[in-house]
């Protein structure tokens, strides 16, 4: 670094009122910065272009922030791969790479043996991928592939993460009270009931009072053993969250879905086909070759003649 540079740092240091750091110093005196300083050491030759060797040094200043994380992101990266190592060696000298080990043991050259270890460690970084660098995971660029076991979620997993804020909005403890009424109550009150709110005391979230939709004739049985629901409910979150059970005047409404309610549509307008056809239709299936779609229209037309009579 010349003597301009060195001039020109003071100088920025004093319009900023304060100092560059010695990291920098050093980092733009060094090889990796030798473009950069040769930039500035150009433009601070001619006269008159202290505003642009400012712009020029706060891209030197970004330069080095950038080199300084990537330095810190490698010696992460290095200590990652340490660790890694060290692990990988005490589980190929354990009990659990016995098998790879004997497979590198008996390996008959120094290829295979080296193949035998890659072997050993792609099956420690699927069991441990924890213990590998970010970038390695990405399997462009190591040979170490852990595995990301995938599975299939049902609707309810992915919808009841939408539904569950809304819940919690209508007083349900954790909105668990519905997720879970089966469990809960068993299968035959399930049926029969529906959780439908939970109300508390002010200013807690404990002895509070569930409120449960029921079935025409359910309302006794729900009274009768109102206690031992109680205690389901308490036994099932931990604490007493329940106190009281309330019986709620609306209406039960079984939950059947559109297929079912639409079959049950169909099947009350279905209507009982004719006997014979009228003599208009008959007469112009009359042309009709193939038995199988005369045999069609002559059934459409039994129910038409049927629906209008």
């Amino acid at each position: 670094m010349n003597q301009n540079a060195e001039d020109f740092l003071n100088r920025e240091e004093a319009r900023r009122n304060r100092s560059l750091s010695k990291r920098f110093r050093t980092w733009l005196a060094s090889e990796k910065a030798r473009v950069h300083l040769e930039k500035l050491e150009h433009c601070l030759a001619k006269s008159g272009q202290e505003a642009k060797a400012s712009n020029i040094l706060r891209n030197c200043e970004e330069a080095y922030k950038a080199d300084d994380a990537y330095r810190r992101q490698d010696n992460k990266r290095k200590k990652s791969l340490k660790q890694f190592q060290v692990a990988f060696d005490d589980w190929l000298n354990g009990e659990k790479g016995q098998i790879y080990r004997d497979e590198i043991h008996s390996a008959k050259n120094a290829e295979l043996r080296e193949i035998a270890k890659e072997d050993a460690e792609k099956a420690f970084a699927r069991a441990n991928p924890h213990l590998l660098p970010d970038d390695y995971k990405d399997t462009s660029k190591t040979r170490i592939r852990p595995v990301r076991h995938a599975r299939a979620k049902g609707v309810e997993d992915l919808s009841f993460d939408v539904i569950e804020p809304g819940l919690n909005q209508m007083g349900l403890v954790g909105a668990s009270i519905v997720r879970n009424w089966e469990e809960i109550v068993g299968s035959t009150l399930a049926q029969n009931t529906r959780a439908e709110r939970v109300t508390f005391p002010p200013k807690t979230r404990t002895k509070g009072t569930l409120f449960i939709k029921a079935r025409a004739g359910f309302n006794t049985i729900i009274q009768h053993h109102s206690q031992e629901i109680i205690f389901r409910i308490n036994s099932h979150f931990g604490f007493s969250a329940i106190s009281e059970i309330r019986i709620s005047k609306r209406y039960f409404e079984d939950f059947d879905s559109t297929g079912d309610r639409v079959a049950k549509r169909i099947l009350s307008t279905r209507v009982t086909p004719a006997a014979n056809l009228s003599p208009n239709v008959a007469k112009l299936l009359e042309g009709i070759k193939d038995p199988e779609l005369r045999q069609a229209f002559e059934d459409l037309g039994k129910v038409i003649k049927a629906r209008n009579g």
